[in-house]
């Protein structure tokens, strides 16, 4: 089994199989309704503005100058220091397990390759545990951090931590010659923690749930997926 808050043990058998009572997790005390409301109201609030970066999800073809959909994430520092600060690092764990797919053949380049898949246990002893899986093709130098890191994101948005990314949709901007966004988009003020807090959201909240939006795909005005970061989870 990883330690607490570890990172992924490839082929480590322990990672496997009932692990509730070694955890002790079962015997934790749950806090109350109350408790819990609070703290995933914390949970949701945004990271502050200096902690956000932004992807290219999507480029312009046979256009100058090059424009870029990009969209904003969080690294996952930022992450773990919101359950640090809520918790403290004794007050929450993470568990991972690995697994590979067979080798298929890839659409954008009928290369045959197999995917890396990461799924991540995040547990809050008081509120209890959520799981979700990354993934990434095996070919990639960094498989098995970006899928550790997506799935662990995933999971957290489960408690509520980091999902308000998923309401971005992507701006367009213009690229540089190694297509990195010249400028970024002003966050709106729903997006940060002091809007949030105050009680700004999203136009959209009220029409869908966050698991519903997903970043523009193809389209029209030349509009195509960049490939390499155009399929990864918004949060990853």
């Amino acid at each position: 089994m990883s330690g607490p808050n570890g990172h992924a043990h490839e082929n480590d058998p322990s990672t496997s199989g009932p692990h509730s009572a070694v955890l002790g997790v079962s015997a934790l005390p749950q806090f109350p309704a109350e408790r819990v409301t609070e703290l995933v109201a914390a949970l949701e609030v945004p990271f502050d503005p200096p902690q956000i970066e932004w992807r290219v999800m999507n480029t312009t073809k046979n256009q100058q100058p090059v424009r870029g959909q990009v969209v904003p994430y969080a690294d996952q520092r930022a992450y773990t220091d919101r359950l640090n600060a809520l918790f403290t690092p004794a007050g929450w764990t993470r568990r991972y397990t690995i697994h590979t797919s067979a080798n298929f053949e890839r659409s954008k380049d009928q290369k045959l390759v197999a995917k890396v898949l990461v799924t991540c246990e995040l547990t809050i002893f008081g509120m209890g545990s959520h799981s979700a899986t990354g993934e990434e093709w095996a070919d990639d130098d960094n498989a098995g951090t970006s899928a550790e890191a997506q799935a662990f994101k995933r999971a957290c948005s489960c408690f509520g931590l980091g999902r308000y990314l998923y309401y971005f949709t992507g701006t367009w901007v213009d690229l540089d010659d190694h297509k990195r966004p010249k400028t970024v988009p002003k966050l709106a003020g729903w997006a940060t923690p002091t809007g949030w807090l105050e009680g700004l959201r999203p136009s959209c909240a009220g029409e869908q749930k966050p698991s519903e939006v997903r970043p523009a795909g193809n389209g029209g005005n030349g509009q195509h997926n960049s490939g390499a970061s155009g399929h990864r989870d918004r949060g990853g």
